[in-house]
């Protein structure tokens, strides 16, 4: 019976063994890539839907109304803050996944250089104030110690470098500025 049936398989055409070893060699690339790797894969195919912010329920407490305007003697204008940032990926989700996603470090890359803009005004403003700082647009030791003095010596709680600090670290260094 075995003799017989590699008989058989001996007269088959070339083109069904070219065909089967095709067929199995793509088989085994998607049961790979579908069921044996365990990390995530930078660009996956069957990936789960991004999570969806949850809708403002009307028992939201509203947000305050915008503050006046200045007066005449404003601080210069900082650019338009940057659109509400996506919702932060779970750390398990971007291990190894980070170091090669060019798009994702370039996207990255920009909201560095918009950070950077506002940590270099914040640092401008507080070398008007006298605060020993160097301005190069990162937000070292330095910079982070003279935002909590300034902070502290006005009454303001303890925050982040944002649009709304450097408007206030302005607005006093222009106040203490000579006339």
């Amino acid at each position: 019976m075995a003799a017989a049936a590699a008989r058989r398989l001996a007269t088959l055409p070339r083109r069904v063994y070219v065909l089967a070893a095709v067929a199995a060699l793509l088989f085994g690339i998607g049961f790979n890539a579908l069921l044996l790797q365990r990390g995530r894969h930078p660009a996956p195919l069957f990936a789960p839907p991004a999570p969806s912010l949850p809708a403002p329920s009307a028992s939201a407490v509203p947000l305050p109304p915008p503050a006046p305007p200045e007066t005449a003697r404003e601080a210069p204008a900082l650019p338009a803050p940057a659109a509400a940032e996506p919702p932060a990926r779970p750390a398990a989700a971007d291990a190894g996944v980070r170091d090669n996603d060019p798009i994702g470090a370039l996207l990255r890359s920009e909201s560095q250089n918009d950070d950077g803009r506002l940590v270099l005004a914040a640092q401008n403003a507080l070398i008007k104030l006298g605060y020993p700082v160097k301005a190069d647009g990162n937000e070292g030791a330095a910079t982070k110690q003279a935002i909590r003095d300034f902070e502290r010596a006005h009454g303001l709680p303890p925050s982040e470098i944002t649009p709304r600090l450097v408007k206030q670290l302005n607005a006093a260094a222009t106040r203490n500025a000579p006339h």
